[in-house]
């Protein structure tokens, strides 16, 4: 049964070749999505994305400190545990596990919004394996390429807000206690860690991958408008 009513805009692919049987096979329908160059250059950038926000938030390199008494790097980061040690003759950077203690409530809100973004591309990442196949109109009538990208660059954003954040944590004792004289953007004797720089470098190109997302639907569809479902119907038994 068509799913759409009279004088709904249609997305139908350009060129149906031996993967439009796939298509059908799979999803009862003429629509393939990731069949053009475009769509899987999309499809890879979607993957490095994400994959380059959870490298990013699963190491301890937001901040890297001085090094401790035996030439060990003293680092930050928002899941493992870390922590520099003193006494009046040494230093000793340690962890300890995964991070248990989110205090202050200031490190739980930050992790938390970046957490939201990145859980955000996780979900959508997911969803381009089953949309690889099974392409199709959404509930409001955009094509997924569309929603996709939106979907990308509030995700983004989202962990842009985070970042951005970031920085009032710096006078908190969970960042003293490695950078030693840090206060709001001031890192002390801290350096910004290749997580940190993944993490802003992974949200424009966020930006570029979603941009590019909603371009693909322009190059990639047609637009067709119906009448009436007869004329639907005989559209659809032309093409194919």
């Amino acid at each position: 049964e068509w799913p759409l009513r009279p004088g709904v805009l249609v997305l139908m692919y350009r060129d149906m070749r031996l993967t439009e049987v796939i298509a059908q096979v799979v999803c009862h329908q003429s629509m393939l999505p990731y069949k053009t160059w475009k769509s899987v250059v999309w499809f890879v950038c979607t993957w490095l994305l994400t994959v380059g926000l959870v490298v990013s938030v699963s190491t301890s390199y937001w901040l890297v400190g001085p090094k401790d008494s035996s030439g060990v790097t003293a680092r930050f980061g928002f899941i493992e545990d870390c922590s520099v040690t003193s006494d009046n003759t040494s230093t000793t950077f340690s962890c300890t596990g995964l991070r248990t203690n989110f205090q202050p409530v200031l490190l739980l809100v930050v992790l938390g919004i970046i957490g939201v973004g990145v859980f955000l591309l996780l979900l959508l990442t997911f969803l381009t394996l089953i949309y690889c196949f099974c392409d199709q109109l959404t509930a409001c009538g955009r094509s997924f390429h569309t929603l996709a990208g939106l979907w990308q660059g509030i995700a983004s954003m989202i962990i842009l807000i985070g970042i951005a954040l970031f920085p009032v944590l710096w006078d908190q004792e969970v960042i003293t206690n490695i950078c030693q004289t840090s206060r709001i953007f001031d890192l002390g004797e801290c350096v910004p860690g290749f997580s940190l720089y993944l993490a802003v470098a992974c949200c424009f190109f966020g930006y570029i991958v979603a941009g590019f997302s909603t371009a693909l639907d322009r190059s990639t569809f047609r637009v067709t408008s119906f009448e009436s479902m007869e004329s639907l119907d005989t559209y659809k038994q032309a093409a194919y």
